[in-house]
């Protein structure tokens, strides 16, 4: 995928972050983040501003992830949205290291 970018980061970071600053009002933009890419750089939601963008968390290990991979489901989407300009972010919710985690090889 050209535009798809496997982030590797702690859902609890997220989760925590996302919760002490409360939900940002509907039709207002969502608040900016910044986290490591399987490359070594970093991607901020403020660089693709203007765009639409999917947040998809991904765990090799989740039942759901298993059937609509392996079905070709997901990468179907992936390719349906991309090719409509939608930037698709896939973020690996394992913690780097544990069971689940892919590296950049993987991704």
């Amino acid at each position: 995928m050209n535009m798809k970018i496997t982030l590797a980061i702690f859902t609890s970071l997220i989760a925590t972050a996302a919760f002490a600053l409360g939900p940002p009002p509907v039709g207002s933009a969502a608040p900016d983040f910044s986290l490591p890419d399987a490359k070594g750089g970093t991607q901020s939601l403020s660089q693709y501003k203007g765009k639409y963008v999917v947040l998809e968390w991904f765990n090799p290990e989740c039942p759901f992830v298993k059937k609509h991979y392996g079905s070709g489901n997901m990468q179907k989407l992936q390719d349906q949205y991309t090719g409509k300009g939608v930037v698709w972010l896939t973020i690996d919710s394992n913690a780097p290291g544990t069971e689940g985690s892919i590296t950049a090889e993987q991704a």
